[in-house]
């Protein structure tokens, strides 16, 4: 099936970012209001643009708003009527994917990267997969939690990193989990300098 894009139905890019974040935010239980600064920060768009989206979303009774320490805050309104089918829309097509790449594609201490693609629909299924994520060697771990719960909303993201020496220990040993991760149906290879899949493929 073609996956939608929303932001031709919300007319702007910004604004699909901003209901995306409001509303799954919501739907989680965190952070319920946001200012400006904030939102034009997490979301990289420019505060002019996110200044007059916010506007318009509280023209349109989508949010509200009031002044704490001199700023301004907004949050869901929890009165609008079509607040279930918007959280519907927005659960429904999130995608995570290309923020996963943006992350990991700097991390150059990383030989192997794999991303099971059922990940896309974390916020809406619990697919009993092995490993949602796999890698091989080095990165920060408390940044990369941080990463995905900021991404994924605290859902739980399941997670492997291992040595290379380690990973090629199990596999002369003939380690069940390891080959199960690696045959795993759905797996993308974000990267793979040891060659993992050709090897599985030959």
């Amino acid at each position: 099936m073609k996956e939608l894009d929303i932001s031709k139905i919300f007319w702007s890019k910004c604004r699909t970012k901003l209901l995306e974040k409001f509303f799954l935010e919501y739907e989680s239980w965190n952070n319920e209001w946001f200012h400006m600064r904030g939102l034009s920060r997490d979301l990289s768009e420019q505060i002019n643009s996110v200044k007059r989206e916010l506007d318009n979303l509280t023209e349109l009774w989508l949010l509200k708003h009031r002044t704490e320490l001199k700023k301004k805050i907004f949050f869901i309104n929890k009165n609008f009527y079509l607040i279930d089918e918007f959280m519907n829309i927005f659960m429904k097509t999130y995608n995570p994917m290309d923020k996963i790449k943006e992350y990991f594609k700097p991390q150059i201490n990383l030989e192997l990267i794999i991303v099971n693609e059922v990940i896309k629909n974390k916020l809406t299924t619990n697919w009993k997969n092995i490993l949602d994520i796999f890698l091989i060697w080095e990165i920060d771990k408390e940044e990369l939690s941080e990463f995905l719960n900021q991404t994924f909303y605290w859902r739980k993201v399941k997670y492997a990193i291992i040595t290379t020496e380690d990973f090629y220990n199990r596999l002369e040993f003939g380690d069940k989990l390891i080959k199960n991760i690696l045959t795993e149906r759905w797996n993308i290879y974000l990267r793979d300098t040891l060659k993992i899949k050709e090897k599985l493929e030959g």
